[in-house]
């Protein structure tokens, strides 16, 4: 009797929705310590030192993956396993209950920081190494599981809680060890379809960053997702205690979770590409201004429904970020750890950085009197707009460039006109004498180089497929997605994956890079 055998996408997908599920019930509850949530933070003390933690742990596994110094798929999950069970163990046991409130959530607060960053980064590292059509996959189906879970959670008693999020967490890091040993051979894959990427050899490890290129290759994608993070925590801490607190207070976070999770697995099913968080900050940006310009007058009235859809954009911006980082990690060949680790890091940062500033709105507004609305809308407004203006400006930088470069080769392929009095090539002046001469050696003309053969050297090189040779053949021409598709007869998506493919194997960031590297290696003879 044959038995059945789950392939590695069905494993990843259920294990990474399974540990979303746990760290968002431990983010939720407070890993079992609190029976009510407030809304978007369950308890200051335990928020801010989950933050801290994480933001330190992101600090130093994101220079270490900078300089190359962490192995790829070097992070065992087992150990963010024990700290989460430690964690729910600690509060639910009432070990801590001789300390104080602050202490005793503090000390839960690191067992969560450290448990929730290392699930993240593991799980985000395996995807890595998926093709991206099946990462995507993989990581929708694991979101949609996550909603399930959380949402039937909610439903259960509140000593079932920790049980349900120890027991996501067990099976997560079970369905993890089980993807590892897989990937590096120790066990049959099964019969899907879905292969993991072998383990890089030391030859191919990663190069080292400098952080002037991170920043200016990712830097508008990871402010657009930080500034709104930051304005999140500015309107839940800077509403508590306040006649507005049911804001957020009365939002069933299950809720915005869900109808985040419907929008993300659409945009993901309908964009099979590289996401881009600017695009998406600039779709939720109108939604937040309107929302926080209408709080002053109508906070009551709005209630716990602008709460729901500020921290649903949150959660949407969040959620395909993570693609984000994937799909960048498989097509630049960049470092997982540290795209995950800026991440987490960053989004605690600027989380506990929004916190501190709706404390300090709140202060303000019992002390002298001043309406909490108009300085929640004053202070979270501006930073929107200012992340937006940074991202247009970039997208204007960026758009600069490539008409420049589309200028630039089309110059280079117009055949040089000679003026009609211009003298002809085969003869010379003597100044000397004020006549015309033949030129004694007139140099040779320079022969236009074998481009198919070029292309073929090209394609052997970097071990193209036959397909991707002929995408490359288009890319190398300034041609687009839709003009290849259009004219080769086959889907923008199927252009996309072999487009990312050859990205991938070059080494490159996007199509002037990719035609630079041909022009320099296969035309000026580079390759051999």
């Amino acid at each position: 009797m044959r038995v059945f055998v789950p392939n590695i996408g069905a494993v990843s997908a259920w294990g990474f929705g399974l540990s979303k599920a746990a760290t968002s019930i431990g983010y939720l509850s407070a890993m079992g310590s609190v029976t009510h949530s407030i809304g978007f933070v369950t308890e200051l003390w335990f928020m801010l030192a989950s933050e801290a933690v994480s933001l330190a742990l992101a600090v130093v596994v994101g220079l270490f993956a900078a300089r190359g110094r962490i192995r790829p798929r070097s992070i065992p999950q087992w150990q963010a396993l024990l700290v989460f069970l430690a964690g729910f163990c600690l509060s639910v046991s009432g070990v801590l209950a001789g300390l104080s409130a602050a202490v005793s959530a503090s000390v839960i607060g690191v067992t969560y920081g450290i448990s929730s960053f290392l699930l993240c980064v593991t799980w985000l590292e395996e995807f890595a190494y998926q093709e991206p059509r099946e990462s995507h996959k993989n990581m929708v189906i694991g979101l949609c599981i996550q909603m399930v879970v959380v949402a039937a959670t909610s439903l259960l008693p509140a000593f079932m809680v920790p049980v349900g999020a120890m027991f996501s967490a067990l099976v997560s890091c079970l369905c993890h060890m089980d993807v590892t040993l897989r990937a590096s051979g120790a066990l049959d894959r099964g019969d899907g379809r879905t292969q993991a990427r072998p383990a890089l050899s030391a030859a191919e490890t990663f190069e080292p960053v400098t952080a002037r290129a991170f920043v200016a290759k990712y830097g508008a994608s990871f402010a657009c997702l930080f500034v709104l993070v930051g304005v999140v925590g500015i309107l839940h801490t800077s509403v508590l205690g306040s006649s507005f607190e049911h804001i957020v207070g009365g939002v069933s976070m299950w809720i915005p979770l869900a109808v985040a999770t419907l929008v993300t697995v659409a945009a993901a099913l309908v964009a099979l590409r590289l996401p881009d968080p600017t695009s998406v900050y600039k779709a939720v940006l109108p939604v937040m201004l309107v929302l926080l310009s209408l709080l002053p007058f109508m906070g009551e009235l709005l209630g716990p429904f602008a709460g729901a859809v500020m921290i649903a954009c949150y959660d949407v911006c969040g959620m395909l970020f993570l693609f984000f980082i994937v799909d960048a990690a498989h097509c630049h060949r960049q470092q997982s750890y540290l795209l995950s680790s800026v991440y987490m890091g960053g989004s605690n940062g600027f989380l506990a950085l929004g916190l501190g500033i709706g404390l300090l709105l709140n202060y303000l507004s019992g002390d002298y009197d001043i309406s909490i609305m108009t300085l929640l809308a004053f202070v979270a407004i501006y930073p929107l707009c200012i992340a937006f203006v940074v991202v247009m400006r970039r997208s204007m930088q960026g758009m600069r460039r490539t008409v420049q470069a589309q200028s630039d080769r089309a110059q280079d392929a117009a055949p040089a006109q000679a003026p009609s009095d211009a003298v002809p090539a085969d003869f010379s002046i003597d100044r000397a004498e004020g006549s015309a001469a033949p030129a004694a050696s007139a140099p040779p003309l320079p022969s236009e180089p074998d481009w198919e053969a070029a292309l073929r050297t090209f394609a052997v090189h970097y071990r193209l497929t036959k397909r991707e040779t002929e995408i490359c053949s288009y890319l190398v021409r300034g041609r687009s997605a839709k003009r290849i598709a259009e004219e080769l007869v086959i889907s923008e998506n199927t252009v996309w994956t072999h487009t990312k493919n050859v990205y991938a194997k070059t080494k490159v960031s996007g199509k002037d890079d990719l035609i630079n590297l041909f022009e320099c290696e296969a035309l000026g003879g580079g390759v051999s």
